[in-house]
């Protein structure tokens, strides 16, 4: 589906610096994170322009089109090619209505497009139900995953899980939206039925995260920070679960509490 060039930067980078502790003053060097400026074409309209960790690409691509509503399916695009700072999609869909007016320049990689309060959306189906430990244990795993993080202190992190528990796939990112946008795409590309799979970040969510998680077709949505007022209102609106500051043993559950049994059987 893709062609990319070897142009790509790599994720982190070695600086010399000095550190202080205390009365202590040394010479030393320091692991800093990459960062690089995408511009992101669908069938050669500009629909984004904004900064990413430099990796998993074209995840990126399929997952911000899905997460953006850009695109239903993964099957609409014919064609990815990549040559930084440019990705470029071809695809099936009429992108002169579907985008007219919904450009994007920002660096995290978010919108609030139709993301208004009183938004009338199809809500999300029932059916998924998650016990306490299994999200504990989710959230716990978002540090198992967070190897670049533990290095640079420079990363968010995101994973879409199994309603049994399985990781299906864990990535990290300068940004909190962007790893949603490419935990997503690995997800479809691996053709993984996402609407049976739950998302566990690390960042805030703010309403254009949980919309992320809506057109991607995720009814459940935990983090280890807060959600904010947009957030839960579009999580209610929507029929969506969203659980902050999910720190063992302890969580707070904004809405959707019928997918999260709180209870042992």
């Amino acid at each position: 589906m893709s062609s990319q060039n070897e142009g790509i930067p790599g994720v982190t980078i070695m600086y010399s610096s000095v550190k202080v502790s205390g009365d202590s003053i040394n010479q030393s060097s320091v692991e800093v994170c990459t960062e690089s400026r995408v511009m992101l074409f669908l069938n050669d309209i500009l629909i984004g322009d904004l900064s990413i960790t430099p990796v998993d690409l074209e995840s990126f691509a399929i997952g911000h089109l899905i997460c953006e509503g850009y695109i239903r399916e993964v099957k609409e695009i014919t064609s990815i090619h990549i040559d930084l700072p440019e990705i470029r999609v071809l695809s099936e869909c009429n992108s002169e209505s579907t985008i007219k007016g919904q450009f994007s320049k920002n660096s995290s990689g978010g919108s609030c497009r139709d993301l208004l309060p009183d938004c009338s959306l199809p809500p999300l189906p029932d059916g998924m139900c998650l016990g306490v430990d299994t999200i504990f244990s989710s959230m716990e795993k978002v540090n198992e995953y967070s190897v670049i993080w533990k290095r640079t202190g420079g990363m968010h992190c995101s994973l879409i899980i199994r309603e049994d528990g399985e990781v299906i796939c864990g990535v990290e990112d300068m940004g909190r939206h962007t790893t949603v946008d490419k935990a997503v795409g690995v997800a479809l590309q691996k053709g993984v039925d996402i609407n049976h799979c739950y998302l566990v970040c690390s960042g805030r969510l703010p309403v254009d995260m949980v919309a992320k998680a809506y057109r991607a077709g995720i009814p459940v949505v935990i983090s280890n920070n807060a959600a904010f007022a947009g957030g839960i209102e579009f999580a209610k609106n929507t029929n969506m679960t969203i659980a902050g500051f999910v720190r063992p043993p302890k969580m707070t559950i904004y809405t959707g509490q019928h997918r999260i049994r709180l209870t042992v059987p």
